[in-house]
C-alpha cells in the first residue's frame, strides 16, 4: 500500500515521534510505501529526509490545509494519523484542525485511520467531544488496550464499530551486555525510572522510599533516575527541580544515580539494558512506550494499576501492577524484585516471550495492514461492514 502517516517525527523529542519511526520502519519492512506528514520543527533542525513533508505549523491556524495538500500530492491508499492532543493544538482549539482535515478526507473518500494515544477509561468533556466527532469521521480507529475500547460507549453514549485494539509495538533488539559497565553499575541490582520528567510520573515517590528499600534489599541496590524535562514544558522544568532536590536531600543518595538527557536510541536502550527492572509508578496514563521498550530488552516492570499499563502487565505476566499512589504496595514490589532472583528471571522470560509472540514490530505492522484493509473496505463497500473486535 501507499500510506500517508500524519505524525510528529524525529528529530522532535517526542514519544509519538519514536513510536511512529519504529512503526513506519516496520511497515516498510513488510512491503508498504510510507510517506510522513509532520511538523516543520525548525527549532529541532527541520527535516531533510525523502518522503517527509514538514508542513504542520501550530502557529498557523490554516495548517490543516497544508496537510491536506500534502496528502493529495502523496495520493495514498490510506491516511494514518497518530493523535495526541498536544501535537495538533492551535491557539487552544483542542485539535479542531484535525476534525476539519478528517471532514475533507471523508468527503474525498480517502480511507483514514487514527491511533488514539490519549484515550482513558474516563474522558473529560473536551476529550469526549473530540473522540465522539473524530470517530464519526474516521473509517477505522486504533487504541492500544482492550480496556480503552470497552469504556468508549460509556463516555460517548453510543457504540463505535470501527475501533480496533493493537498493543504498542516493541523492537526486536538484544540487550547491551556491557551496559552496567558503561554506567558504573557492575555488581548492582538496578531499579530504573526513565522518561520525560513530569509530575504524573511520581519518580520522587520512589526516591522517598529508597532509604527504606535499601535497608531490606541491601547496599548493592541502586536506583537510576534517567530523563529530563521536555523542552518547553513548564511543568517538566518545575518537576525536574523538585526531583533533583529530593535526590540531593535523600539519606540514600549514594545509592541513587541520575542520568540527565534526551537520549538517542542507542543510549536509551543501553540505559534500560543496565537495569534489572523498570519502575513506572504513574498517577495518570493510558499506556507507555517506556514499558514496551523495557519488555523489548527483557526487563520486567512495576507499574501503577492504570488503564493500558495494567492491561500490558496482565497480558504479558512480566511484572507487577500496584495500586496508584499506594506507597506501601510500591515499596513491597520494588523490594521483592530486588531480592528475588527467581521472580526477576521469570518475569524477564515472560517479557521476552510476550514481545516475540505478540508485540514485535513486524507483527504489529501486519495487524496495521489488516486495519488499513478494513478502512479501505469501509470506503469501498459502505460503513456498515463489520470490523474485528481485536486485530
Amino acid at each position: 500500500m501507499n500510506i500517508a502517516m500524519v505524525t510528529s517525527w524525529s528529530p522532535r523529542h517526542c514519544g509519538i515521534a519514536t513510536y511512529s519511526s519504529e512503526l513506519v520502519a516496520a511497515l516498510r519492512r513488510v512491503g508498504h510505501k510510507v510517506s510522513v506528514v509532520c511538523h516543520v520543527d525548525e527549532e529541532f533542525g527541520g527535516h531533510r529526509e525523502k518522503d517527509v513533508y514538514p508542513v504542520i505549523n501550530n502557529d498557523d491556524p490554516g495548517w490543516d490545509e497544508d496537510v491536506y495538500r500534502a496528502i493529495k500530492e502523496i495520493k495514498p491508499d490510506v491516511v494514518h494519523i497518530q493523535h495526541e492532543y498536544g501535537l495538533y493544538i492551535t491557539h487552544g482549539d483542542y485539535g479542531g484542525r484535525i476534525l476539519t482535515l478528517l471532514f475533507r478526507l471523508k468527503l474525498d473518500k480517502i480511507p483514514t485511520v487514527m491511533t488514539y494515544h490519549s484515550i482513558y477509561t474516563s474522558l473529560d468533556r473536551p476529550e469526549a467531544t473530540f473522540t465522539d466527532l473524530s470517530l464519526r469521521l474516521l473509517d477505522s480507529a486504533i487504541v492500544h488496550a482492550e480496556v480503552q475500547k470497552l469504556f468508549l460507549p460509556y463516555n460517548l453514549d453510543w457504540i463505535p464499530h470501527n475501533v480496533h485494539v493493537i498493543a504498542h509495538g516493541a523492537k526486536d533488539v538484544v540487550p547491551d551486555p556491557k551496559a552496567k559497565e558503561r554506567f558504573g553499575l557492575v555488581g548492582k541490582k538496578v531499579a530504573l525510572c526513565i522518561g520525560w520528567f513530569e509530575p504524573n510520573k511520581r519518580f520522587e515517590d520512589v526516591v522517598k522510599l529508597w532509604p527504606e528499600i535499601i535497608q531490606d534489599a541491601g547496599k548493592d541496590a541502586m536506583l537510576v533516575i534517567a530523563g529530563d524535562a521536555r523542552p518547553g514544558s513548564d511543568t517538566g522544568i518545575k518537576y525536574k527541580d523538585k526531583l533533583l532536590k529530593a535526590i540531593d536531600q535523600s539519606p540514600a543518595k549514594d545509592n541513587i544515580k541520575t542520568i540527565i538527557g534526551a537520549f538517542d536510541p542507542e543510549t536509551y536502550d543501553s540505559i534500560i539494558s543496565a537495569s534489572d527492572f523498570v519502575v513506572l509508578p504513574y498517577k495518570h496514563a493510558s499506556q507507555s512506550g517506556n514499558l514496551a521498550h523495557s519488555f523489548a530488552l527483557n526487563k520486567p516492570a512495576i507499574v501503577s494499576s492504570l488503564e493500558g499499563l495494567k492491561a500490558e502487565i496482565e497480558a504479558s505476566g512480566a511484572g507487577i501492577a500496584v495500586a496508584a499512589n499506594d506507597m506501601e504496595e510500591l515499596r513491597k514490589a520494588i523490594t521483592i524484585l530486588l531480592t528475588s532472583d527467581l521472580m526477576l528471571k521469570t518475569y524477564s522470560e515472560h517479557a521476552k516471550g510476550y514481545v516475540a509472540n505478540h508485540i514485535v514490530w513486524e507483527n504489529v505492522a501486519k495487524k496495521h495492514t489488516l486495519v488499513y484493509e478494513n478502512a479501505i473496505d469501509r470506503v469501498t463497500y459502505g460503513t456498515k461492514i463489520q470490523t474485528h473486535q481485536t486485530i
